[in-house]
């Protein structure tokens, strides 16, 4: 009888590398997918101020300029 844990043969290995690649890139596919999606709903979705995320996160990184432009004004005074 012959048993598959024996057969070393190229085909096996062959087959069973390219189905390691394309569980790979299946799964790279799906990561990608769900980043995709998730980051389409964050940017529509709006905050309590009825302002969206993206706007929302560059607001504030304006004020941490802002406030770090400040501190140098004042450290230089």
């Amino acid at each position: 009888m012959h048993s598959m844990i024996h057969d070393t043969g190229a085909g096996f290995w062959l087959g069973h590398s390219l189905m390691v690649v394309f569980m790979i890139a299946i799964l790279a596919l799906a990561l990608t997918g769900a980043y995709l999606l998730l980051s389409a709903l964050l940017e529509g979705r709006e905050t309590d101020s009825g302002e969206t995320v993206p706007a929302r996160a560059e607001r504030s990184a304006q004020g941490d300029m802002d406030r770090e432009k400040s501190l140098r004004r004042n450290d230089s005074s």
